[in-house]
């Protein structure tokens, strides 16, 4: 029995010797592991902003980071430019740290390349028959949060190459899930963004056909789908009905668009579990929680005892490094999608309305596609614990704009966790497999 114990602990040190081996090859930073912080009530704004900034991705301590090279990489030396945008907004809402926004903002607004030489123009496929509406929406309120001119960034009048984009017939091959629907916006989110991004540039009568058809997705109960086209039987999601009700709280004149938001405020509230978070299309979660959190606050006063049980929730899944797991029970560590998500819950800003004043550096031929030049801006703060509904405080140029559509029309991330971490257990367990297959030749213990 003593030598059948031994080959067990022999064969058991093999597979967790070859699963450590895995994980150092993979670059996993040790920050990324770290176990759930103290129980809170609140989460700690600064320790998250830091995280952001600071973490790397798929390339461990080497990889890329914000504060760094002004960009996330998914996988390999491939940028995450969806994930990158994610990022900045977060540290948008937070207000406290416009120096590594701003090299986010160099890095998009110039076109700087990726380490495979890809541009923010491969992820929108602006200049292609494949330029997708969420993309280019994404990009575009991220110049309009920043108080830069979405109608010239990134080399591209971002809100004129969204008017060429809104489909006029139904052509689900090609891209058009219904008239209204943006090409290649295959999501409520996607739509979303592209009418936030329009209306916040004071382009909403462009955009009536594109709200119609948002406004077309609710249900009877008052929330929105995830998918699109949606289907006979679509799903009722949290964060796709909180990412529609901030959108269409920007037409506060459109009698439609109103009770559609109240309507989907009302679903939200009452889809929080027990312990305070909210469920998305993968079960509970801090994406869907912090979505929630920022959908509910648009109505703040009459859903406050909603958001402070979620804000409870939200602090519970910080960890010790800033970040949040995805999930509850941290066994995963932080997700840095999960974690850019979770910064606009605690700060409770719509997107519709977030301002962050920071300016880019003018763009050159010298510089244009290959640097990323330091960025001048104009610092807002916050305190480290942001009081919920507040956005850094400075005046948003876009605000006119925003007023000016409303009066002229009577009418964020994908989220969950991100590619890297999957491929990361891939090889973990691609090992841990090969380990088994070769102690299965030997005769069972």
């Amino acid at each position: 029995m003593r030598s059948v114990s031994a080959t067990r602990i022999r064969a058991r040190g093999i597979v967790v010797a070859a699963a450590a081996i895995t994980i150092l090859t993979l670059g996993l930073a040790a920050p990324a592991w770290a176990a759930p912080g103290p129980t809170s009530t609140t989460p700690d704004l600064a320790s998250a902003v830091h995280f952001l900034a600071t973490t790397t991705t798929a390339s461990g301590s080497a990889g890329t980071s914000l504060a760094k090279n002004g960009y996330y990489e998914s996988f390999g030396t491939f940028g995450d430019f969806g994930l990158t945008m994610d990022g900045a907004l977060a540290l948008a809402a937070a207000g406290t740290d416009n120096t590594d926004l701003a090299k986010v903002l160099d890095f998009i607004d110039q076109r700087s390349k990726d380490g495979s030489g890809n541009t923010i123009d491969t992820y929108t496929g602006l200049g292609t028959a494949f330029a997708g509406g969420g993309s280019i929406g994404k990009e575009a309120l991220l110049a309009e949060v920043t108080g830069n001119d979405p109608r010239s960034f990134g080399g591209h009048d971002l809100i004129a190459a969204l008017e060429k984009i809104v489909c006029t017939t139904t052509d689900a091959n090609n891209g058009c899930s219904a008239p209204g629907n943006y090409l290649f916006a295959t999501s409520t989110f996607s739509q979303s963004l592209g009418i936030m991004a329009q209306v916040r540039a004071g382009d909403a009568t462009n955009a009536v056909a594109a709200i119609a058809y948002l406004e077309s997705l609710q249900n009877a109960q008052g929330a929105w789908p995830s998918v699109l086209p949606a289907g006979p039987n679509p799903n009722a999601d949290v964060d796709s009905t909180a990412m529609a009700a901030m959108t269409l709280a920007l037409l506060p004149n459109d009698a439609t668009a109103s009770a559609a938001v109240a309507k989907a405020e009302a679903w939200i509230a009452s889809q929080q579990v027990s312990d305070g978070g909210f469920n998305g299309a993968a079960g509970e979660s801090t994406n869907s929680t912090a979505l929630a959190i920022q959908g509910l606050a648009l109505a703040r006063s009459t859903y406050s005892a909603e958001i402070a049980k979620a804000r409870v929730f939200l602090a519970g899944e910080q960890n010790t490094d800033g970040g949040f797991s995805v999930g509850p029970g941290g066994q995963m560590g932080s997700d840095v999608r999960a974690s850019t998500q979770a910064v606009g819950g605690i700060v409770g800003a719509s997107f519709g309305t977030l301002s962050d004043i920071v300016s880019t550096t003018p763009v050159t031929a010298a510089t244009s596609t290959t640097t990323i030049s330091t960025s001048t801006s104009t610092t807002t703060t916050a305190p480290p614990s942001a009081t919920l509904g507040t956005t850094a405080t400075t005046t948003p140029t876009t605000a006119v704009a925003v007023a000016a559509a409303i009066t002229a029309s009577a009418t964020l991330p994908r989220t969950g966790a991100g590619m890297a971490r999957s491929l990361q257990w891939a090889g973990v367990l691609l090992t841990l497999g090969l380990a088994a297959m070769s102690l299965g030749r030997r005769r069972d213990l």
